[in-house]
């Protein structure tokens, strides 16, 4: 449902969408380790604050920002989240604020997902890095979410962040591969993944960390 912010922008607020959301604790933890020693971090695309919710490190600043104002105000409990529609607002932080920035499943709903890498270079400080996540090309992953906009390629996702100024260093396969959070072996589903038949079963996003 379309909501407004107290400024008139548009917001969106997606109930039911996200009860059906949520960051593992495994998975969150794989990223923070991707992430050693920042300690100014931006939550691009936040939801309900689960990133910064399952943050190991208590002396690291975390921010976070979404389009919908519900996810907002439970991601206020763990993130310093603020409503920013990324399609219509650049990001509102000065140049060269974070040491990382997460940047998980966001890419495929924006309508410039060039300019919206444009801005998360902006905000990133020099030798900072981005981790980020983007759906695979592959219909039933992309039309799986009614959000999206489109899927990637590895190569077009690294030609995104390489074009906003981003040294991709390196890209994983990642996926729901079952009972990898729970039975925690979730750091070995990127070499499962390389697996031609676990990867048409369960690849599900192109991951990739990139340095400014």
């Amino acid at each position: 449902m379309e909501a407004r912010s107290l400024d008139g922008a548009r917001v969106i607020a997606k109930q039911a969408y996200y009860e059906s959301a949520g960051m593992p604790r495994a998975l969150a933890l794989r990223y923070w380790r991707e992430f050693e020693g920042a300690r100014t971090v931006l939550d691009v695309g936040s939801g309900s604050g689960d990133f910064g919710r399952h943050c190991p490190y208590p002396d690291v600043d975390v921010h976070g920002v979404d389009a919908d104002a519900r996810a907002i105000e439970l991601a206020s409990q763990y993130e310093r989240a603020l409503l920013v529609d990324v399609d219509d607002a650049p990001l509102p932080y000065e140049d060269g604020r974070f040491d990382a920035v997460l940047a998980k499943d966001v890419f495929e709903h924006v309508k410039e997902p060039g300019g919206l890498a444009q801005e998360i270079y902006r905000v990133t400080k020099p030798a900072g890095v981005i981790v980020a996540s983007m759906v695979m090309a592959r219909p039933r992953r992309v039309w799986a979410d009614y959000t999206h906009r489109r899927g990637f390629t590895r190569e077009s996702a690294c030609l995104l962040l390489e074009d906003a100024g981003f040294r991709v260093e390196t890209t994983w396969r990642m996926g729901p591969v079952p009972l990898s959070a729970k039975l925690h072996f979730i750091d070995r589903v990127p070499d499962l993944l390389r697996l031609p038949p676990l990867d048409a079963l369960w690849g599900a996003s192109w991951e990739l960390r990139a340095r400014k």
